[in-house]
């Protein structure tokens, strides 16, 4: 991540209320069949829906440039000063030992954007190693991707205490928003960048500001 710091004039990183993520999240889930095939599949997976903001997480993140980047040659002919990066979430709370979360990561920059839309299942809440699955249409689909990319970030390029936290931040009984929030809680804006590069997916518009973390 290093490479980036020339092109950043400045970060913004805040956490959301809550209560405006669950709004957000029905109101995105009326009119996206991708996080309501999730929503259906975290119930039928023994999750509750209970639209209490207890249950609701989220974060965002603003980088602007020093200069106008410019896509590759293969891009499109604008160029961006601004990336946003955003990550909503719900968990749906459950008396089993997996533990359920769904949540949309988004990241723009002018007329560039990318949505993934997850499923996490924290096997007798093994965080570290929880399922992930995405919806392509409504087909739920189990992949190895984000998360994956997000936690590798997280031991690899954020300082030492904030990369044991991916281990010692979990606690038997422990809930998806209370893991979470330990992460942010220790790392700071370096849990937030890595959410914003497993959401890249390498694209010119948006690496210059988080990185490319997919494995």
């Amino acid at each position: 991540m290093n490479r980036r710091i020339p092109d950043i004039k400045s970060e913004h990183m805040e956490i959301l209320d809550a209560a405006h993520v669950l709004s957000n999240f029905r109101d995105r889930a009326d009119r996206d069949i991708r996080l309501r095939t999730l929503n259906d599949e975290a119930q039928r997976r023994g999750g509750r829906f209970d639209p209490s903001p207890a249950n609701a997480f989220g974060f965002r993140h603003s980088f602007t440039s020093t200069r106008p980047i410019r896509p590759g040659p293969n891009g499109p002919n604008s160029t961006v000063n601004n990336v946003e990066f955003e990550l909503q979430a719900q968990e749906y709370p459950t008396e089993a030992a997996d533990k359920v979360v769904v949540g949309v990561a988004s990241i723009r920059a002018g007329d560039q954007s990318a949505s993934y839309p997850v499923l996490l299942e924290a096997p007798a809440g093994d965080f570290v190693g929880a399922r992930e699955f995405t919806a392509v249409g409504d087909r739920v689909e189990p992949t190895e991707s984000w998360w994956t990319a997000v936690t590798g970030c997280l031991t690899r390029q954020c300082v030492s205490v904030c990369a044991i936290s991916v281990a010692t931040c979990y606690k038997p009984g422990q809930t998806w928003v209370q893991y979470v929030g330990c992460l942010a809680w220790n790392c700071g804006g370096c849990w937030v960048k890595c959410l914003g590069c497993a959401t890249c997916d390498c694209g010119w518009w948006c690496q210059w500001a988080v990185g490319y973390c997919h494995q």
